[in-house]
């Protein structure tokens, strides 16, 4: 049975990934949780330690000037006060076997370099949003609710989330680990860079960070860099 491959880039000092927070970035409802960790990535000094290929990524191969480009899942490591575990990439597995499979590698890894947290994002896709852009929060634990939602001012949420998202936070919970799933208020047109706004202000505030939170127009810039290096590079 085929399954989720990790290829290795650096090897990570323990030290580096202590208490580590997994950020998820990857494509999803008005493509906010990528957008936002594209902008993470821009912003701070990170190394890449690995990335991940699940023979359930879709089955479209997506040309650029005649060479393929890859669908993929990397997973960064920031140098910042709270180490973050970055997930960014360009694709999700398009089956729920495949779903499932992926979001129990990718914990596996997270969790023997060091993750303590798991914070996913997305977007809320509603046909009218708020000013402010409310957030919406979830979690496998009511304590982790009550200590984060003050934070962020967020609501609590009730509904469904679909993918990795969702998955993750049960994936965590497997495992002993606190979770949240934050989710910023959206029109669904992607990519939506207030949404993404929203979603970073929510990861500095929830890691403690000192990182300035950008306009969306910062944010667009951010994420036109990222997706040029990285989503339409030629090789794996």
């Amino acid at each position: 049975m085929l399954e989720t491959d990790v290829v290795y880039y650096n090897v990570v000092d323990g030290e580096e990934t202590r208490d580590a927070v997994l950020v998820q970035g990857l494509p999803g409802v008005g493509l906010v949780a990528k957008a936002a960790v594209a902008y993470l990535l821009d912003k701070v000094e990170n190394v890449r330690v690995c990335r991940l290929m699940s023979p359930d990524f879709q089955n479209i191969a997506f040309i650029r000037d005649g060479l393929i480009v890859y669908s993929f899942a990397d997973l960064f490591l920031t140098k910042t006060q709270r180490p973050l575990l970055l997930l960014y990439g360009n694709a999700q597995p398009s089956t729920s076997f495949g779903q499932h499979e992926f979001c129990d590698k990718l914990m596996e890894v997270c969790v023997n370099i060091g993750c303590s947290f798991v914070l996913t994002l997305g977007g809320y896709g509603r046909q009218e949003t708020t000013e402010e852009r409310k957030l919406y929060c979830s979690s496998t634990r009511e304590q982790v609710l009550k200590k984060y939602l003050p934070k962020i001012n967020g609501s609590v949420f009730s509904g469904q989330i679909i993918g990795v998202a969702g998955i993750l936070l049960t994936e965590a919970e497997r495992r002993n680990i606190d979770n949240l799933s934050v989710l910023a208020e959206t029109f669904g047109a992607a990519p939506d860079f207030e949404g993404a706004r929203r979603a970073v202000e929510a990861v500095v505030k929830l890691a403690d960070l000192d990182i300035p939170v950008g306009t969306p127009e910062e944010i667009s810039r951010s994420y036109s860099d990222i997706v040029s290096r990285h989503d339409l590079s030629y090789s794996p």
